[in-house]
């Protein structure tokens, strides 16, 4: 892993811990889910913030998230309002 993949790697694990409800308990597959979903939206030109809340969402469909963005040509920010 070269330096920058490691900061990457660090940024999305301080932006998880930063969004965790302490009262709520995730098992490691939970995690794991949340981490690939926000790691998705992110690569697909989310900030971080958004990209975080439409994680956490269960409801947020992530194909629908990638196509508004990168098919569509939907600014990220419309496209999580729209999905939220």
């Amino acid at each position: 892993m070269t330096p920058r993949e490691d900061l990457t790697y660090i940024k999305v694990g301080l932006a998880i811990l930063e969004t965790l409800d302490p009262n709520e308990e995730l098992t490691r597959e939970e995690l794991d889910l949340l981490t690939w979903r926000f790691e998705q939206l992110v690569e697909h030109g989310y900030e971080v913030e958004d990209a975080m809340d439409m994680a956490r969402a269960k409801h947020v469909d992530l194909e629908l998230a990638r196509c508004l963005t990168t098919k569509r040509g939907c600014p990220s920010a419309v496209a999580a309002r729209i999905l939220l």
